[in-house]
């Protein structure tokens, strides 16, 4: 438990904001109340690629938990405008513990006031909720996912506007597969 403890102490002095304008993560396993990777990076949004993608200290950030319109679908332009009026040239954080396979860092992005921005494009229906991966987050999180596309969608607001093609059909030709349950025991979105 020792060790455990100085790793904590160690990983929040690392990640925690030293210029005093960011929150502080409670432990290295989570901030602003998330659960989230140990993996931090801290500074202003460079550029925005489309409504998932932004660029941090010169690293391309893919959003979590999400999925937006490409650039070339209905709604791209406007997902991507979203996530840029919402981000560019703002100071971010950005919590992480995978990359894909283009080396992009998969990562939770946070605003200094603790909002989830991953989350804020749903809610607005600039993108989707990417359930085939909800394994990888919380369920607190999931139900909170799930029920801002609901909202969205019965708003009609954003993409949900008009009939929309989720993403990775329109990328794979084949509807996403969702996990029927999670290794974790956690239930599904509902």
């Amino acid at each position: 438990m020792h060790l455990w403890a100085l790793l904590v102490a160690f990983l929040s002095a690392c990640g925690g904001g030293g210029d005093g304008g960011m929150p502080v993560p409670s432990s290295a396993l989570s901030y602003c109340g998330v659960t989230t990777g140990i993996g931090r990076i801290e500074g202003p949004v460079t550029s925005v690629h489309d409504g998932d993608t932004i660029t941090v200290n010169g690293q391309s950030i893919r959003l979590d938990s999400i999925d937006a319109p490409e650039l070339s679908q209905a709604w791209g332009i406007q997902s991507r405008d979203h996530l840029a009026t919402l981000v560019l040239n703002q100071r971010v954080t950005v919590t992480y513990a995978k990359k894909d396979l283009y080396e992009r860092v998969v990562g939770t992005v946070f605003k200094p006031d603790c909002t989830n921005v991953s989350l804020k494009q749903v809610s607005s229906g600039a993108a989707w909720y990417y359930e085939a991966y909800q394994c990888e987050i919380e369920i607190r999180l999931r139900k909170a996912y799930a029920a801002a596309q609901t909202s969205a969608r019965a708003a009609a607001l954003g993409l949900w506007g008009a009939p929309a093609v989720a993403p990775w059909v329109f990328r794979n030709g084949v509807d996403a597969k969702v996990p029927a349950s999670c290794p974790n025991g956690d239930a599904p979105s509902d």
